[in-house]
């Protein structure tokens, strides 16, 4: 694995290969509603962002990612707290 990487660092490198029309890959852990806590691992091979929610529409929008999983084209959210990796490095906060 590369040397890591901080979360605001990995979202703007996200932001720039969406801008390229390049995907990047992520995993992150789906938030258990039950239990309140970190749940399932989510691999997403081949991702790009998609548009921002506003707070408004989507309650604490600015702390989630809104991606495409571009094999599937299923619209995705992940909450930033929770991503582990970006194209195969290790996300720090």
């Amino acid at each position: 694995m590369e040397t890591p990487i901080n979360l605001y660092q990995a979202v703007e490198q996200m932001r720039k290969l969406t801008a390229q029309g390049e995907t990047f890959s992520l995993k992150f852990r789906k938030w258990d509603r039950q239990r309140r806590r970190g749940g399932d691992l989510a691999v997403i091979p081949h991702a790009r962002l998609r548009k921002k929610a506003s707070d408004e529409q989507v309650a604490h929008s600015s702390h989630k990612l809104f991606f495409t999983d571009t094999d599937t084209g299923r619209a995705r959210v992940c909450w930033q707290c929770l991503l582990i990796e970006f194209n195969g490095r290790k996300v720090i906060f």
